[in-house]
């Protein structure tokens, strides 16, 4: 799938830049998990889709049963299965192999099958920080704003994501806490996918293991 790049450059602008409005953050909802609906373990290349392109400063590739996205100076880019889901959960576990921490790597939920970009997009960073952001024709909101959160583990770690899509509600969890969340209803369906930037004269190199997608409901329990 083709992508544009100044539309790239002003993407990584938009995710990265700490932004003010959009939905207020709220309370955790507990939620029950269903039928497991995929678990890609990256054994093989044509498990996800892969992308490189020296001009745009990417290279997203499956790499030794792993899932490895790469970003330099300025650089961001997302790839996407293609499995269209409704209400789930998604979770990755994730390691920064690089040393650079004002970057931006996690998972998309309900992302466009066209592949242009829009969905929803849950995003971590090397300095601890969380971001829920929503593209929507050519427009990118913070649904909640770059954050600091005590859950997330910084630098050259490993953390593991989970985000839930019910509805219109949208959680993100990391390392079996809640995190955060919000409510939009712009998307109801989609592909899960992965994404990774970094701003000008950085660089982010990020492994991605083992995706797994639950179907998923909202219960009456507290935040999981």
């Amino acid at each position: 799938m083709q992508r544009f790049f100044p539309y790239v450059i002003y993407l990584i602008g938009a995710l990265l830049i700490s932004g003010c409005g959009g939905a207020v953050s709220q309370a955790g909802r507990g939620y029950v998990l269903g039928d497991t609906l995929a678990i890609i373990d990256f054994d093989a290349a044509f498990e996800w889709e892969a992308y490189a392109h020296p001009d745009l400063k990417v290279d997203f590739r499956v790499e030794d049963r792993s899932y490895r996205a790469e970003a330099w100076d300025g650089g961001f880019m997302w790839t996407i299965n293609a499995q269209t889901h409704t209400d789930v959960a998604i979770q990755v576990d994730t390691q920064q192999l690089s040393t650079y921490r004002d970057n931006a790597y996690g998972l998309m939920c309900r992302a466009e099958p066209s592949n242009n970009g829009d969905g929803y997009y849950f995003l971590i960073s090397g300095d601890g920080h969380y971001t829920i952001r929503r593209r929507a024709r050519g427009a990118i909101e913070a649904l909640i704003p770059w954050t600091a959160s005590r859950h997330i583990q910084q630098d050259r770690a490993i953390n593991r994501m989970r985000v839930v899509c019910v509805g219109d509600y949208l959680a993100l969890h990391v390392n079996g806490n809640f995190v955060d969340s919000t409510t939009d209803d712009r998307y109801h369906s989609g592909f899960a996918g992965i994404a990774a930037g970094v701003p000008a004269g950085g660089t982010v190199d990020v492994l991605f293991d083992r995706v797994i997608i639950w179907e998923a409901a909202l219960s009456q329990a507290g935040p999981r």
